[in-house]
């Protein structure tokens, strides 16, 4: 399989819900157009989709994070979904390929994600991509 990546835009707002939902996280269409908009006013932050005969089959974001010791810069994976019909043909792989482009033209000399520990199958897949364990995640909401 061979989708086009190609930069989210408002029309995709509905599939980004529906591909957030399959994460997890259920948005609506406003919220989702919400974030395209977000993404593309940052210029730290890309958010990509991955798309196959005219449908979004998937997303990767990313967000170029400043840090203080000898890397400088982290390219964060913020979100990455693909589509439970088309799982495990490659697209996710291609999405972080163009994750790790988007490092490089940042500059930045590391690419960072986390995964809920539930996700087995994702973290057996970043570690084929090379991903290591190095660090724990840990997230306070506020009220």
């Amino acid at each position: 399989m061979n989708p086009a990546i190609r930069d989210a835009v408002a029309t995709d707002a509905a599939a980004i819900a529906l591909l957030m939902t399959e994460l997890g996280y259920e948005i609506s269409i406003a919220q989702a157009l919400a974030g395209v908009r977000r993404f593309s006013d940052d210029p730290a932050s890309r958010l990509l989709v991955a798309e196959l005969n005219g449908d979004v089959i998937g997303l990767i974001g990313t967000h170029v994070v400043p840090r203080l010791d000898c890397d400088g810069l982290s390219c964060r994976i913020t979100d990455l979904v693909v589509s439970a019909r088309v799982r495990r043909r490659g697209v996710a792989t291609a999405l972080v390929n163009a994750a790790d482009t988007e490092a490089r033209r940042h500059a930045a000399p590391r690419l960072d994600l986390s995964s809920r520990d539930s996700r087995s199958d994702a973290h057996d897949f970043y570690t084929s991509l090379g991903f290591r364990s190095r660090s724990r995640t840990s997230t306070r909401r506020l009220p």
